[in-house]
């Protein structure tokens, strides 16, 4: 062991799912939420995980980063000291070590299951927090050309919003879980402000009644927001999500007015305004070929000003119009990423980017779905009734008046389908399966026919993976030495 080092293994924060705490990558979709899988540290032997596979840090000269493909934790970067400590279990051996230092190191990477017990497997407790999308209303101010809403003038009516309030409630308590997350969607949710106020308050009291921990995020086009607006979502401690797609022409390709106007200038002055009103707000970029090209400005534009940002791959739909996929195989579109990761390399953020950069794949930590759809997740529409996802809303599956519409859901045969990643064939052997979990099945139906083949952006995946572990890699040694 190499006694001139004190170790040091530096692991990404996994998102909290036991405690369902806030995340700094909330997304627009239903994020993956699966439990993170503990051992026990009883266990009398351990050894180094064999699944381990090293990340090239050549130019970090005294590091050395593993990736795990198995999880909990994906990634580990570890000094020479630690690293030695790591490969001292190659043979199984107790939990020990000689100083505090060693058996702090040795209990990191005991957690991230870097260290494996021996004939004992992990303890793996169902997901405690139950997500909605309320969507208060299928108006819109702009008319984005991949938007998968029909657009009709359909606004929740406040009975509905609030009996929608009380089945959630009732839904969290009696399948245990102790958390209730809230997106506040549309349409445009700024359009019916006064509608959001009332929710949130109701919302606010009822799960302080019943004991359950109230998370909310408010999704925006950004260009209706104000001070009046950013006032009460800090005061009441409401997350803001905005989006915007690129700089300038980046963003107006596909994010436009009714009429074609431009809205960049709006959205960039809400996203000013909300930074000085001491509200960052989290910014959604979905990708096309149409402001891909805007990609890497984009990005540096977000890490000046230190906003979190993840992206988002076109998925097709009905509703879309004069959009273009990402071209997997194109050597443009992987220049432009090779390009974006190379500004982030030269500039990285203090938070990390594991659970932002790869669309629909989440390597925060590992899971076996790549979203809650149909089964922690509801999306309640106007009308009250209830899809499994809001890609689908055109599909309901049961409604706020069924005895218990989270059953119902998770059971019913139509709609989005969301197998296990185990249950796809293409996806059972690979490397990245408990992060990329095959992507978003509603995308690999409407492509394959099949809600259990890889994702179509499954080469493009493959291509981001390595570079987005590197990337973080980077950037925990940087932030370690600030």
């Amino acid at each position: 062991m190499n006694h001139a080092l004190i170790p040091h293994v530096l692991i990404p924060p996994p998102t909290n799912r036991v405690l369902a705490s806030d995340c700094t990558n909330d997304c627009d979709c239903a994020c993956a939420l699966d439990s993170l899988p503990v051992w026990t540290e009883s266990a009398a032997l351990w050894q180094r995980n064999p699944a381990l596979r090293p990340i090239p840090l050549t130019e970090k000269e005294g590091w050395q980063a593993a990736y795990n493909p198995r999880g909990p934790l994906p990634l580990a970067v570890l000094n020479l000291a630690a690293w030695d400590i790591l490969n001292a279990y190659a043979a199984p051996r107790p939990l020990e070590g000689e100083s505090p230092a060693e058996r702090t190191a040795i209990q990191q990477l005991a957690q991230a299951g870097f260290l494996l017990p021996l004939d004992t497997a992990p303890v793996v407790q169902p997901p405690s927090l139950l997500t909605a999308w309320l969507h208060l209303t299928d108006s819109c101010n702009l008319r984005c050309d991949y938007c998968y809403l029909p657009h009709h003038p359909q606004t929740m009516p406040r009975e509905t919003a609030f009996q929608a309030i009380k089945t959630l409630v009732d839904l969290a308590q009696s399948h245990q879980y102790p958390a209730l997350k809230l997106k506040y969607a549309g349409g445009e949710p700024l359009l019916r402000f006064t509608l959001l106020k009332e929710i949130h308050a109701h919302a606010t009291q009822s799960a302080q009644q019943a004991g359950l921990r109230l998370e909310t995020v408010l999704l925006t086009n950004g260009t209706l927001l104000n001070h009046e607006h950013l006032a009460y979502l800090r005061e009441n401690h409401i997350r803001l999500m905005i989006s915007l797609d690129g700089i300038g022409k980046w963003h107006d390709v596909q994010r436009h007015y009714a009429g074609g106007k431009p809205s960049f200038a709006q959205v960039e002055q809400a996203i000013e305004r909300a930074r000085n009103a001491s509200l960052s707000p989290h910014i959604s970029i979905t990708l096309s070929e149409n402001n891909l090209p805007g990609l890497p400005e984009t990005v540096s534009w977000l890490l000046e000003r230190s906003l979190t940002f993840s992206l988002n791959f076109y998925r097709e739909n009905d509703c879309a119009s004069a959009i273009r996929a990402l071209d997997a195989r194109s050597p443009h579109t992987r220049t432009l990423l090779e390009e974006t990761f190379s500004r982030l390399e030269a500039n990285p953020p203090r938070h990390s980017l594991l659970g932002m950069l790869a669309d629909r794949a989440s390597f925060s930590s590992s899971h076996l779905y790549p979203c809650g759809a149909g089964r922690d997740y509801l999306v309640i529409r106007p009308d009250g009734r209830i899809a499994k996802c809001q890609m689908e809303m055109h599909i309901p599956v049961t409604s706020l008046q069924a005895a218990d519409p989270l059953a119902e859901l998770r059971h019913s045969p139509n709609g989005l389908q969301n197998p296990s990643v185990l249950q796809k064939p293409d996806c059972v052997t690979c490397d990245w399966r408990s992060y990329c979990v095959g992507g978003c099945p509603l995308l690999a139906k409407r492509v394959s026919g099949s809600y259990e083949t890889r994702s179509p952006y499954c080469e493009l995946y493959r291509f981001l993976f390595p570079r987005l572990l590197r990337l973080e890699a980077i950037r925990l040694i940087k932030t370690s030495k600030s």
